[in-house]
This record gives C-alpha cells, sequence and structure tokens, in this order.
C-alpha cells in the first residue's frame, strides 16, 4: 500500500512540473466568486497552484497546492485576505504545521481546516500525510507586497518547515476584484443616501 502512495506523490510531482511556474500564475489569476446571499460576506479565490519538491532524505515526497482568497463583508466592507494551503507527504509522523509568519517574523494566523493519515505500512512505520491550512494575511501586507510577492514560513510541530510564496500576479488580480467590490458598495451606499435626501 505505501508504494502505491509513493507512486502518487511521484505521479503528482511529475504532473506540477510539466506546467511552467508562469502558465500556472496566468491560469490561476482568473478569479473565481462566490456570491452566497446567506453567507454575510462575498468572496473572491485565485486557482491553485501546485508545486512538489523533495523535502529531504528520509522524509518522503512533498506536494503542495495554494490558493489565495479575500472575503468582503457585504454591509461595511471589511474585508479578511488568507492563503488556503494544502500539503501532502509520506513519512513516519504527522508534521501537524501550527505556525506561520512573515518576513519580519511577526505571527500569522493559522487554523487547522483538515487532517488526514492513510495508507500507513506497519513494516516501516509510514504513512500518507494531508495537511489543510487557513493561513490569515492582513490586506495591508498584500498591498505593499513588492515585485517577489508575498513570502511566508509554516513551521512544523515534527519534521521541516516550509516556505511559501505568493506571486504577485495573484496578488494584484484578487485586489482588483476586492476593489471593485469596494467600489460597488460604495455607489450603492451613496445612491441609498441620496435618495433618502431627496425624499426629506
Amino acid at each position: 500500500m505505501i508504494r502505491r502512495a509513493v507512486q502518487f506523490f511521484v505521479v503528482a510531482i511529475v504532473m506540477a512540473a510539466c506546467a511552467s511556474p508562469q502558465a500556472q500564475i496566468e491560469t490561476a489569476s482568473a478569479i473565481k466568486s462566490l456570491d452566497d446571499p446567506f453567507r454575510p460576506y462575498r468572496e473572491y479565490s485565485t486557482g491553485k497552484i501546485q508545486g512538489g519538491s523533495l523535502l529531504g532524505p528520509g522524509i518522503g515526497a512533498g506536494i503542495n497546492e495554494k490558493q489565495l482568497a479575500a472575503r468582503v463583508d457585504r454591509k461595511t466592507g471589511a474585508v479578511v485576505t488568507f492563503l488556503e494551503f494544502e500539503i501532502a507527504y509520506t513519512g513516519a509522523l504527522r508534521r501537524s504545521y501550527e505556525r506561520a509568519t512573515n518576513v519580519r517574523a511577526e505571527t500569522l494566523p493559522i487554523t487547522v481546516l483538515a487532517h488526514r493519515t492513510s495508507d500507513c505500512n506497519q513494516q516501516t512505520g509510514t504513512c500518507s500525510h494531508f495537511e489543510l491550512l487557513h493561513i490569515t494575511i492582513p490586506e495591508g501586507d498584500l498591498r505593499g507586497a513588492g515585485a517577489d510577492g508575498y513570502p511566508l514560513k509554516l513551521f512544523a510541530r515534527t519534521g521541516p518547515d516550509v516556505e511559501v510564496a505568493v506571486s504577485k500576479e495573484l496578488i494584484t488580480a484578487l485586489l482588483a476584484k476586492v476593489d471593485a467590490d469596494r467600489l460597488a458598495l460604495s455607489a450603492v451606499s451613496t445612491g441609498s443616501a441620496s435618495a433618502d435626501a431627496a425624499q426629506r
């Protein structure tokens, strides 16, 4: 069973390598919208960027996907921006990524959305692991990101830390949607205020 799990990770890594980073970014820059009236916010998200690399001898192959998103409050226009990060790897222990920081060593709030362990080999003690993380990034940080984008690091309780970078292209595409949403909200508010004033 562990052989099948390793094959899965190797195939995923090869597939990720086939698409160039620029091609992935161009595809992911098409912003998706979620406008569910039962939620107090509208959500915008980039597509997923996939990458893979060997994370060290005896640690197992790792693959990851990342997706940048924002939620805009329907009433106030307040924005929450965050990164969803998925990582899958093989190893004896679950790494438990539980802390994230930016390049100024400032802590970024992190929430574990899901984790799963499967395909364990009793002879080697090795399993397939999956962790899905939600990392809150201040909107101001994203707006101040340089040409290299926004780098951050995830720290594991057990195993290697992971450096993640959100490209400038994805940040620009997402914030353009956020700004358009805020502009529309402002126009509606102004229109309502003008209508109220005319009725008085």
